[in-house]
């Protein structure tokens, strides 16, 4: 994993909007701004990097990134690495980001990683949303699944607040709604449940009944899908906030700014 997508929540709508993309290079970071940054009313960019317009490089992970990683020192980094299915292989910082989102409660920022397709084939990883406000019955059964239960995702079509929703169900031991599919990944995956030829798969990743909400249940997605799929692809507030950084992105470490950190 070398690339991820910040996104602010709008704090009026709740929506979450990508703003930023952040880019691993063989000798640093790269940040850019995308087409969202304009939409989010009141941003003005992340840290001290507040020109939308312009790139930004650093040798190290930028402190806006690291500060969203618990430290290896810390006694609970070993929960953090089983609650994201990554105890038994050596995780690096993106890929950490990556699985949990960077999510912090002191602020209304969370990373999205970008899903690729290959042979025709859609995996995706991701933890439920949501959960925080299932009736404690609701979660006691829910923590029952067993890593590799089948669970179903359902168009939430009266959703007032999100017309793409997708809510997630369990199958055993009875159906029960357990949450919602982050939204950013929601038409997409909408596209490939209204095809008739295509196979969504959903299954239980793992139960972290000791993590955090946003860490409680991780979902793993395989699906079928057509050439040169795009499961972001709907969504123009991905793309970079200007063709001229773009185009210059493959040269960026040598022709942008370098942050003094």
């Amino acid at each position: 994993m070398n690339h991820l997508y910040v996104a602010a929540q709008n704090s009026l709508t709740r929506e979450w909007i990508p703003v930023a993309e952040l880019l691993e290079q063989g000798d640093g970071y790269v940040l850019r701004y995308t087409k969202g940054a304009a939409r989010l009313p009141g941003f003005g960019g992340l840290g001290r990097m507040n020109a939308l317009e312009q790139s930004y490089y650093s040798p190290v992970l930028f402190p806006f990134f690291a500060n969203r990683l618990i430290p290896k020192s810390r006694p609970e980094y070993r929960d953090y690495l089983r609650w994201v299915g990554l105890e038994n292989a050596p995780a690096s910082p993106m890929e950490l980001l990556a699985v949990t989102g960077g999510i912090r409660a002191t602020d209304g920022y969370q990373l999205i990683a970008p899903p690729r397709a290959e042979n025709n084939i859609l995996k995706l990883d991701f933890f439920a949303r949501g959960l925080r406000y299932l009736p404690t019955e609701v979660l006691k059964l829910l923590f029952l699944q067993k890593s590799g239960a089948k669970v179903f995702l359902m168009k939430d079509v009266q959703n007032e607040k999100d017309g793409w929703a997708l809510a997630i169900r369990t199958a055993e031991p009875m159906p029960l709604f357990v949450g919602y599919v982050p939204r950013y990944y929601c038409a997409g995956i909408a596209r490939l449940l209204d095809s008739s030829s295509t196979k969504v798969n959903v299954k239980v990743n793992r139960i972290n009944q000791d993590a955090p909400f946003d860490m409680k249940f991780l979902l793993s997605v395989e699906a079928e899908c057509p050439e040169n799929f795009d499961i972001l692809d709907d969504v123009s507030d991905f793309l970079p906030f200007t063709a001229r950084g773009a185009e210059r992105l493959s040269n960026i470490a040598l022709a942008n700014t370098q942050l003094d950190l």
